[in-house]
C-alpha cells in the first residue's frame, strides 16, 4: 500500500501543497533532489524494512521534508501536512484528532527542525498517538 500513496504524494502535489500553505507568499522549491528523497523514503522504508509501521513511514515523510528543507518557506508545515495525509490515505486516524493536540504536534515538528528530536524520537511520539 505504500507505493499507492507514494503516486499520490508527488514532488507537483506536494508544491502545490506548500503553495497553499505560504500563501500569499509563492512558493519556492530551492532543492528540488530534496524534495523527491523526502516523499520517495516512506516506499524506500517500506522495501528494506518491512516490520515498519504506518505511523513510522508517516514519520519519515514529515521527517525528510523538514530536515531536507525542498522549499523556501513552509517545510515543517509541508511536512506535517504530507504526514497526516500519508495516514489518513492508508486508512489511519490522522497526525491531529483533537483541538489539544496541535500544540505537541507543533513542538514535535519544532524539534525535529532544530535538531533535538530525531527520526526515532518522532516515529515512538506518533506510535503513542490514539
Amino acid at each position: 500500500m505504500p507505493s499507492t500513496v507514494a503516486r499520490l504524494l508527488t514532488p507537483t502535489y506536494a508544491t502545490i501543497l506548500n503553495t497553499h500553505l505560504v500563501h500569499p507568499a509563492e512558493s519556492i522549491v530551492v532543492k528540488p533532489n530534496e524534495l523527491k528523497s523526502a516523499l520517495v523514503r516512506p516506499l524506500q522504508i517500506a522495501r528494506y524494512e518491512p516490520h515498519r509501521s504506518e505511523r513510522y513511514l508517516a514519520a519519515s515523510l514529515a521527517y525528510g521534508m523538514v530536515k531536507n528543507h525542498p522549499f523556501m518557506d513552509g517545510n515543517k508545515r509541508t511536512g506535517f501536512l504530507l504526514g497526516h495525509m500519508y495516514l489518513r490515505a492508508q486508512g489511519f486516524p490522522g497526525l491531529v484528532t483533537q483541538d489539544e493536540d496541535v500544540t505537541r504536534i507543533v513542538d514535535l515538528f519544532v524539534g525535529v527542525a532544530d535538531g533535538s528530536l530525531g527520526l526515532e524520537e518522532l516515529s515512538k511520539m506518533l506510535e503513542r498517538h490514539p
